[in-house]
């Protein structure tokens, strides 16, 4: 009897991925659109905003960027800052690497740049009760990055057409989609309490650290609660060890 070869992908799981990232692809439109529409009265061309979008693929480091090229500011330290904000990827990416070992080395680099905050805490949640899958994470980390990129586009395009982000009051509306993120990460004590003292440290240290670095450094102290205080080892779950009921992607 033929067998099915390995390296097929697995398109049902891809198609979970996807359908998983949908409640995030309405924001990534939305702030995608904000991002375009700033970008344009910033300065930036249309094939700019969207070349950004594509190649950088980090909202909060583009929004920082932004604001520094309104103020001039040197490409050195537009580099360096964006380095701050996202070097809390560096642990995000630890947490994630059991469940990324088996991935070749080239899909692990693909991944990696498409690895956001959304794609984390989706991808997280999902192989707590189902087996690390490639063509999931690809699902997921691809819907989020296309409605980003078109987004940045619908916003240059229509720019014209758009009121002030400003006065529409959407700033805490990045904080609210975290909030949904996070709420299905605190499912024990210990995560609650690092959830509160790292916020609270972040906060604090936001006053005192240049931008970005708070991040990192609440990012270390989460790190360190884990290890220091957490399960002392958690793996990707297999095959036999999954609920029952539950499937192999």
């Amino acid at each position: 009897m033929m067998q099915a070869k390995p390296d097929v992908p697995n398109w049902a799981a891809f198609r979970e991925g996807v359908v998983d990232a949908l409640p995030m692809v309405f924001s990534f439109v939305l702030f995608g659109g904000i991002f375009g529409l700033l970008a344009t009265n910033t300065g930036l061309s249309a094939w700019q905003s969207v070349a950004m979008s594509l190649v950088v693929f980090a909202g909060s480091a583009q929004f920082t960027a932004l604001s520094m090229l309104d103020e001039h500011s040197g490409l050195v330290a537009i580099i360096f800052a964006t380095f701050l904000l996202n070097s809390r990827h560096l642990l995000m990416g630890l947490s994630m690497s059991p469940y990324y070992k088996s991935y070749p080395t080239k899909h692990v680099n693909m991944l990696a740049f498409l690895f956001v905050d959304e794609s984390y805490a989706i991808t997280l949640n999902r192989f707590r009760t189902h087996p690390s899958n490639m063509m999931y994470v690809y699902g997921t980390s691809l819907a989020l990055y296309v409605t980003w990129v078109g987004g940045t586009w619908l916003g240059t395009v229509a720019g014209q057409w758009l009121p002030d982000p400003a006065t529409l009051g959407l700033g805490f509306s990045f904080s609210a989609m975290f909030l949904a993120l996070v709420y299905y990460q605190l499912y024990s004590p210990l995560r609650i309490i690092t959830f509160v003292a790292c916020g609270g440290a972040a906060v604090v240290l936001a006053f005192v650290l240049p931008n970005g670095l708070h991040l990192l450094a609440a990012g270390l102290l989460a790190f360190g609660i884990g290890y220091f205080l957490g399960p002392k080892q958690e793996t990707a779950p297999s095959e036999e060890n999954l609920p029952k009921g539950v499937e192999s992607a």
